[in-house]
């Protein structure tokens, strides 16, 4: 089958879900909650997977930023 309707829905990557499933299924804190166990472990990884992104485009950390979403990004680079 050829799908040609990723626009709207695109199929998870294997490599992806296994990386994902830990966050999906049993490690789901809110990394913005900072009160607990469970939002120190999301906190934790939000952190190292800044640094790898980082590191794959040669930028330093503190310039990552992730968004919730296309219109969030383009109001950040809009507006600043």
């Amino acid at each position: 089958m050829i799908y040609m309707d990723n626009h709207a829905t695109t199929r998870v990557d294997p490599a992806v879900l296994a990386e994902m499933l830990p966050w999906l299924s049993e490690r789901w804190g809110n990394p913005s909650s900072g009160a607990h166990a469970l939002g120190w472990d999301a906190q934790e990884a939000v952190g190292e997977a800044r640094a790898r992104v980082a590191a794959l485009l040669s930028a330093r950390p503190e310039e990552i930023i992730f968004t919730s979403g296309a219109t969030e990004s383009n109001n950040l680079a809009l507006k600043g």
